[in-house]
């Protein structure tokens, strides 16, 4: 065991290795820069998500410092962790062969690899996942109740990181449920303990959003069901969801996954069946969570990203029996499954450092350019002396932040948007009289105008990648700003005013 395990730290340390040379070659995208902003004011809550991620951000800072490089450097340690994490759990239900093979399978998806190199909520999501899976795995596997506290207690960390660990503990109740020693577990107080530890721990969130009017669940709710999705749209949002998971896992690794999931449940009589439905029911009830929920909004592809830790692994293992057993498909969907991850991450690869496509939509231009436009900002700053900052999108006002070194406060003018935690920080009463940089991809809004006593449009900035137009930014400079206007409310109170419209906006139709 430990021969196997020395072997495949080496492996992981030499993937960290190449991929921190690679990665110190582009730059922070957008919500990498958004969620490092957090960390600037510490608090028990922000805008859409727990704290987790900007306390890591904190911590790390005053250990590497926060540039580009640490950044990456924080986001590759996390994925480290969360690989050993993660043998050790399939090592426990799996064996030492196979969760040996599965981590390194693992590693080469699309998904985990692009997941490896950005610090974002699921980077510290996928830390404590594994964790709490093997804490329920000892729990019931090996019929240890009082290991529901210390599921109970990394559960609290993982909400800690992203709300969405909820669903995971969810699918952790229903496998006790499926589970002849779980059932007996649930007629003792242990897991009940458990999640009152759970709740106890993650209540300063709680209280948190009872201070500030709820606007956590507001802001969840308003990614989990958009008004606009109706009829075929629906399943066009649904299809897209499939097709997202397809693509990020790679259609052979996903079908296997979903297929060994279901052998697993088939042999739930026998003792490994039952070992793996530990495994198998909640990383389902993940999948089938989200797939419900892409009915009703769009689902970014990496969020049901912990079902796959336990869903992979699971195909490879029966992909691996069925091959042994001379069962050509499934020898060939293994080498095929495997091969096309590899393909299709070494593409990605390639595509983020050196654009090997024209893409129309391309995703890994987000690390580009950013630098240059802090630059821009400065000169104009120079030039004309505005006191502040505006812009309508979070991602820009992200990115000003992290790259201006004196870590300015910028204003985001989103009233017809969705908000972010740059809403709940700004306070426009402090900017009456002040004037404006506005940068933005999108023109001044005319009733934004309407509130300095003077605009003056400048000369646009074309944030490029190797000399090719990524996309054009705006600006203008605003005299003497005011608050009476056409947005008057909005600037009086934000974020009652995004609470008012997330409200309308669910109401059901008269």
């Amino acid at each position: 065991m430990r021969r196997t395990f020395a072997v495949l730290i080496l492996i992981l340390l030499a993937l960290t290795a190449i991929r921190f040379y690679l990665v110190t070659k582009v730059g922070i995208i957008p919500d990498e820069a958004y969620y490092w902003t957090w960390s600037l004011q510490p608090d028990w809550c922000y805008w859409d998500q727990p704290p987790g991620i900007a306390w890591v951000h904190l911590w790390w800072g005053k250990l590497a410092g926060d540039s580009p490089a640490a950044l990456h450097g924080l986001a590759l340690l996390c994925s480290f962790l969360a690989s050993v994490f993660s043998y050790g759990l399939l090592r426990q239900v799996l064996g030492e062969r196979m969760a040996f093979w599965s981590i390194l399978a693992t590693q080469l998806v699309p998904l985990f690899a692009a997941g490896s190199v950005l610090i974002l909520h699921d980077s510290l999501l996928l830390v404590f996942v594994p964790l709490a899976w093997w804490a329920l795995v000892v729990a019931i596997d090996q019929d240890r109740p009082h290991y529901w506290l210390l599921v109970g207690l990394v559960l609290s960390c993982a909400l800690y990181a992203k709300l969405s660990a909820l669903m995971l503990g969810a699918g952790f109740a229903l496998a006790a449920l499926a589970h002849p020693v779980g059932r007996r577990h649930l007629g003792t107080p242990w897991p009940y303990l458990g999640a009152f530890l759970a709740a106890v721990l993650f209540s300063p969130v709680l209280l948190w959003n009872i201070k500030h009017d709820a606007i956590l669940f507001y802001a969840v709710d308003r990614l989990s069901h958009d008004p606009e999705v109706v009829g075929l749209q629906r399943l066009l949002s649904m299809l897209e969801y499939l097709a997202g998971q397809l693509g990020v896992i790679t259609p052979v690794l996903a079908v296997l996954g979903l297929i060994g999931a279901g052998a697993a449940i088939r042999r739930r009589n026998t003792e490994d069946g039952r070992r793996r439905l530990l495994l198998a029911v909640p990383a389902l009830f993940i999948l089938i969570y989200f797939w419900f929920n892409s009915f009703g909004a769009a689902v970014q592809a990496n969020w049901p990203a912990m079902a796959w830790l336990a869903l992979i692994p699971l195909g490879l293992e029966l992909a691996a029996i069925r091959k042994r057993e001379g069962r050509a498909a499934f020898r060939w969907a293994l080498h095929l499954g495997v091969l096309l991850a590899v393909t299709v991450t070494v593409l990605m690869h390639w595509q983020g450092l050196s654009r090997l496509y024209p893409l129309p939509k391309d995703i890994t231009d987000q690390f580009y350019g950013w630098e240059r436009l802090a630059k821009r900002v400065r000169i104009e700053q120079a030039n004309y002396g505005p006191e502040a900052l505006m812009t309508v999108r979070y991602q820009i006002a992200a990115e000003l932040v992290y790259h201006l070194g004196d870590r300015p406060e910028v204003y985001t003018i989103d009233n017809a948007h969705r908000g972010s935690q740059f809403t709940l920080w700004q306070d426009y009463a402090k900017l009456v009289g002040q004037d404006v940089l506005f940068v933005d991809p999108q023109l001044m809004p005319g009733k934004l105008a309407r509130h300095f006593s003077s605009v003056t449009e400048l000369a646009p900035f074309v944030r490029r990648r190797s000399g090719r137009t990524v996309e054009t930014l705006h600006f203008y400079l605003g005299r003497n700003f005011h608050t009476e206007g056409p947005l008057a409310a909005y600037f009086e109170n934000p974020v009652r005013h995004q609470i008012a419209r997330i409200k309308r906006r669910q109401a059901p139709p008269n």
